[in-house]
Formats: C-alpha cells, sequence, structure tokens
C-alpha cells in the first residue's frame, strides 16, 4: 500500500506540471489490488493559455536589427585619421620635419599639443600629404570582403603604376581641395606634385582640387623617415608636405577655414591705378567744381586716397 500512495503522489505532482489535476475518486480494493483511480483534467483559465502561447508579454530584443555580435561590431568598426597608428606617425613626422627646417611650430596650437595628430587634424591651416600608399599606412584599415579581393587587388595595383596619391588629408584641407569627407579625400589622386628638389620651400602656389583652387603662399617640404636596416641607418622619403592658410575659388574670392571668404587684396599695380584714379576725382572736383578743401565731397575723396596710398605702403613693407 505504501508504494501505491508513493506512485499517486508522484503521478499527481507529473501532472500538475502538465496543466492536469489529479482527482482520486473512491478506491476500492480487492485482492490487495486498488480497482480505480480517476485523472481529470485541471481547469486552466483563457487568459492564463493565452498568454502562454503568446510567448508571455514583450518580445526580447534582438534579432535582426537587434544588438550586433561582438565580432560584427569589430569587424564594422572604422578608425579616424587621428586614431590609425599609421596615419598619427606620417601626421607627427609632417609637424616635426615642418619644425626642424624652420625653428618653429606648424601653428601655435602644435606648441603644447597633448595630442599632436588630434590638434593637427583640427587646426586652421590646410595640410596634406602626397605620396603613395605603403602597407604601413593601410596596416589599420578594414579587410575588404572576399568578394571585393580581386577587384581591390587589381585597384591597388592600377594605383600603384599611377600618379600620387594624397595620404594624409586633414579638416580644412578637406574644406578647401572640395572633398566630402575624409574617407574620399585620402587615397585620391593629387594634383599637387610628390617630388621638389628643395627639402623646403615657401610662397608657394599651385591649382589643385575637385572644383579648381589656388593655393596661396602655402609651403612645402619633404618628410623622409630613418630606419636601421642590416646595421646601417637607412633613410627613406615619404612624401611632400603642403600646408596653407588660404586659398583663392574659381570666383576670385580668398578663402579661410570654416567657410569664410573676402575679396582678394589689391595687387601693387591694382592699388596704383586706383591712387591715380581718385588723384584725378579729387583735382576735379577742385578744378572743374570749385570746391574748397572744407568741403564734404572733398574730404571724402581726399580721406579716400590717402586710404589708398596708405595700403600701397603696407603692400611694400610686406615680405614677397
Amino acid at each position: 500500500i505504501g508504494s501505491m500512495i508513493s506512485r499517486v503522489i508522484l503521478l499527481a505532482l507529473l501532472l500538475h506540471q502538465t496543466g492536469h489535476a489529479l482527482s482520486l475518486a473512491p478506491i476500492s480494493w480487492r485482492g490487495g489490488r486498488a480497482l480505480s483511480t480517476t485523472v481529470q483534467p485541471r481547469h486552466v483559465s483563457p487568459t492564463l493559455l493565452a498568454k502562454k502561447k503568446g510567448g508571455g508579454g514583450k518580445k526580447k530584443k534582438g534579432g535582426k536589427g537587434g544588438k550586433q555580435s561582438g565580432f560584427a561590431w569589430a569587424s564594422s568598426f572604422e578608425l579616424k585619421p587621428w586614431e590609425s597608428s599609421a596615419l598619427r606617425e606620417i601626421a607627427v613626422l609632417g609637424c616635426r620635419t615642418f619644425q626642424t627646417r624652420t625653428g618653429k611650430p606648424l601653428h601655435p596650437a602644435l606648441a603644447d599639443a597633448a595630442d599632436v595628430p588630434k590638434a593637427l587634424w583640427t587646426l586652421p591651416v590646410a595640410c596634406v600629404i602626397v605620396g603613395h600608399p605603403t602597407e604601413a599606412a593601410s596596416s589599420d584599415a578594414q579587410l575588404p570582403a572576399a568578394d571585393d579581393a580581386a577587384e581591390v587587388a587589381a585597384a591597388d595595383s592600377t594605383a600603384a603604376a599611377s600618379e600620387a596619391v594624397y595620404v594624409y588629408a586633414n579638416l580644412a584641407a578637406i574644406e578647401a581641395l572640395g572633398f566630402a569627407d575624409w574617407q574620399s579625400a585620402i587615397g585620391a589622386p593629387s594634383a599637387l606634385p610628390e617630388e621638389m628638389s628643395k627639402k623646403y620651400e615657401s610662397g608657394y602656389s599651385k591649382k589643385a582640387g575637385l572644383r579648381p583652387v589656388t593655393l596661396l603662399d602655402a609651403s612645402r617640404w619633404v618628410l623622409e623617415k630613418a630606419a636601421v636596416e642590416g646595421g646601417k641607418l637607412v633613410t627613406s622619403r615619404v612624401g611632400l608636405c603642403y600646408a596653407w592658410s588660404e586659398w583663392q575659388d574659381e570666383d576670385g574670392f580668398v578663402c579661410e577655414p570654416g567657410g569664410k571668404r573676402r575679396t582678394p587684396d589689391p595687387t601693387p599695380e591694382e592699388l596704383a591705378a586706383a591712387i591715380e584714379e581718385k588723384g584725378a576725382e579729387v583735382r576735379r572736383l577742385k578744378e572743374e567744381e570749385g570746391l574748397g578743401n572744407k568741403d564734404p565731397q572733398v574730404q571724402e575723396a581726399v580721406a579716400a586716397l590717402l586710404s589708398l596710398k596708405a595700403a600701397a605702403e603696407e603692400l611694400e613693407k610686406s615680405p614677397a
């Protein structure tokens, strides 16, 4: 009997877990055997059943459009130019070489900068480095998909045989040259030469960019990197660095980083012509119209004439 009761209790527990209830009808015993037990289903409310079938409330986040796995996130991660180890190295090299050649930093903000590549990136001075891409320069880039491997390899071989590209460009240079972002600028073919005979040159002017602009009073200098190979110190050329603070657009306006535009400064010839014209106007007012020095028209014309002469003197004193 004890064994039979234990089995009945176990059966009741199992049925409870499956949503049934055990109802024990009167048991008659005959010859030590239980003749009947009745199992009846337990009543479960329709609401509870609906909740169970519906999955119990809000769906868990995930699936398509949900949280990415660690590998997927790492694969889509893209380094910014001031974060890439290769571009950081070339940015520091460019700044240090300029200071070595000139004895001063490229910009005062770089003198005490804790992070030179990041400071150069936002500098109000356009800076590009022209050269040929190397394995070191692309070591931080994303690996191409398997389907694109052949296309990328063909593009690389074509780029290697073609003219130089922009291997570095900061925000001001991206703006000046008309690129949409750094991804389209870095690696694009360069209209600027990659070679020059001098180690450093200032006062350089050249047309460049997607919509051609003219670099004004640019500086450019050779970048070289020293390394020990086979016990010997070997110097290799990295590229040519350009820096400029102003450029002239196709409409003749002088532009600066941040969208600033102004009319260009007059040339010495233009100033001389303006002085001659304003002087003739002063003489006409006095000789033809009979006005004196105290008349407002004459005073206004004389003030303009003196202003033009001061501008001409200032331009003459400024370095060429």
